[in-house]
């Protein structure tokens, strides 16, 4: 039986025997690449580009059948006659049929289902023992190493939806303590995501801390105003005037501190900054990070300007804008349709707009030299709109 694990140290096991010493880095990281190609088709030459992008034609050719062979001799076929590898004269893939186990990609098949227990996503969460490919760095293959990157945000983003399960099931069991650790870790990955506020707001008052709760609700607020410079939404805001009329209704004692501090915090200015950063070579970075950070502070009114299309469409560079699709629907959306580069563009610009009315947007970009082609294209397309109250910033 094979075992990897590309999450911290890269570990390869093959009927229980330690391999990755005899397959060496290169090996290693072709296999993380046709993982993370899903188990589909991955050409030689795109391999070559990632791996050897230095070297000449022959001698590429000859690392990666050299690597190949290395893969080959040192993981056999499995117990029912099944190759690890398919290999044809342009392109090579993991064997569909091949059983083996894999840390990333048990994550990357994981969607929420009725059929989750705490104890199959506690199981996917403890495979998260460090970064994608810890601790490695590839001379000379700045485009592998740029993927690299992309994907460790990636499974960062996939591990705050595994987390959201688990307080979800914690909260169906009423395992409020469990619910409450889990939001938690949440949030340090994620520290304005209002809706795990909100959810933790709700957790403390079934759990009877309707104190704690507006303190939360203070801290909270004052992250906000100081880090962002925005006001929390107006369902934040009820949710407080309501923990307060219960706290009210039950004698509880309120803190006049914390309530005149809060609302000061609602009061704030609507002056916004978004600090972006770029990666060169990957096509729709900077934006993909603008939208992140956009999705983290938006209130619903800016995204209900959006249609489920152009969130959808969004969706496809940063997963985090689809939480609300989740909100519009009933159901989990399937988006994996071909989306056109125009269209992602339009969604942003659009959002874009409706993110800056109302409010003064500085956006300061930093590493500018290595902003991707196409976000370089965007910023110079949104600078000539000059759309009130949006400025940039480039470092």
């Amino acid at each position: 039986m094979l075992s990897i694990s590309f999450l911290g140290k890269s570990r390869f096991e093959y009927n229980g025997k330690i391999i990755e010493d005899q397959l060496g880095n290169k090996a290693s990281a072709l296999v993380c690449l046709l993982v993370l190609n899903d188990k589909r088709y991955l050409s030689k030459d795109k391999i070559i580009g990632y791996l050897w992008p230095d070297s000449n034609q022959e001698a590429a050719k000859y690392n990666l059948r050299y690597n190949l062979w290395l893969i080959k001799k040192n993981i056999g076929e499995d117990k029912n006659g099944n190759p690890f590898l398919k290999v044809d004269n342009d392109c090579c893939c993991i064997n569909k049929n091949f059983e083996f186990e894999c840390d990333i990609f048990d994550i990357m098949k994981f969607k929420p289902s009725e059929n989750d227990s705490v104890e199959s996503i506690l199981k996917l969460k403890k495979l998260f023992r460090g970064d994608l490919l810890e601790g490695c760095y590839f001379n000379k293959c700045d485009e592998f190493n740029n993927l690299i990157i992309y994907e460790r945000i990636n499974f960062e983003q996939r591990k705050v939806k595994i987390l959201k399960r688990l307080a979800d099931l914690y909260e169906n069991e009423d395992c409020y303590e469990e619910c409450t650790e889990a939001i938690n870790e949440i949030l340090e990955i994620e520290p304005f995501d209002e809706e795990m506020v909100l959810k933790l707001l709700d957790i403390h008052s079934k759990n009877g801390k309707r104190a704690s709760a507006i303190a939360y609700v203070n801290n909270f607020c004052n992250k906000l105003a100081c880090s962002l410079g925005i006001p929390p939404s107006n369902e934040l805001r009820n949710k407080y005037n309501e923990i307060r009329l219960s706290l009210c209704d039950n004698n509880e004692p309120e803190n006049s501190l914390l309530s005149s501090t809060i609302s000061a915090n609602l009061q704030i200015s609507s002056k916004v900054k978004i600090t972006s950063r770029c990666m060169k070579n990957i096509d729709y970075f900077w934006i993909s990070d603008v939208v992140g950070k956009i999705a983290d502070m938006a209130d619903e009114h800016t995204i209900n300007n959006l249609s489920i299309k152009e969130i959808m469409d969004l969706g496809h560079i940063q997963g985090n804008i689809m939480k609300f699709v989740s909100v519009k629907t009933d159901h989990e959306s399937e988006h994996k349709r071909e989306v056109m580069g125009v269209c992602i563009v339009n969604a942003f610009v659009k959002l874009i707009e409706s993110f800056a009315k109302g409010r003064d947007v500085e956006i300061l970009i930093l590493n500018f030299k290595n902003i991707d082609e196409v976000s370089a294209s965007v910023v110079e397309y949104l600078k000539s709109k000059e759309i009130h109250g949006l400025n940039f910033v480039e470092k």
